[in-house]
């Protein structure tokens, strides 16, 4: 199943496949040091043997990146929808917990961006999946480690500032 991925998302994950070039590259160099100061006896530099192990851990985690981006469904956040929560939403949600009820808001986002200190979660978390496609007013019922909780969208903003006032 492809992921999806914002403007903001794309730019990270091209950044990210960047790095992992780069390191890669960095890897082959050490490691093309290491085999000539080896010569032949490759047995004997167990740091050639650990920047191979670490040159494939590269290439596989590169592969897998650049398959995800390649495979991706971009989705165009020109505009912030403030009718109906989707990605890119920025959403205020009651959580109504037993002993103390608590305002929250968070920003739903692509493939890569998620941040909790930043209060950006990936669509696909649990609490995203629940919030996606609710409209200011109405409510769901969310799954935590201590029962379950009545989670009211309080509103949709189009920017944090706005939000935050």
């Amino acid at each position: 199943m492809a992921v999806k991925i914002t403007p903001t998302g794309e730019q990270l994950i091209l950044k990210q496949i960047a790095s992992l070039e780069q390191e890669l590259k960095q890897v082959r160099i050490e490691k093309n040091i290491a085999f000539n100061a080896c010569g032949d006896d490759k047995l004997a530099n167990p740091n050639f043997h650990k920047l191979e192990q670490d040159e494939q851990i590269l290439v596989d985690r590169l592969h897998e990146v650049q398959q995800i981006y390649k495979s991706a469904e971009f989705i165009n956040i020109s505009e912030r929808n403030t009718e109906v929560v989707e990605i890119g939403s920025i959403v205020k949600c009651l959580f109504e917990y037993q002993d103390d009820p608590e305002e929250e808001t968070y920003e739903i986002v692509g493939y890569g961006e998620s941040n909790i200190d930043e209060n950006k979660i990936y669509y696909d978390a649990p609490v995203a999946k629940k919030l996606i496609g609710l409209k200011p007013g109405e409510e769901t019922i969310l799954s935590v480690p201590s029962g379950q909780i009545k989670c009211c969208v309080l509103g949709l903003y189009r920017t944090w500032d706005e939000a935050s006032k």
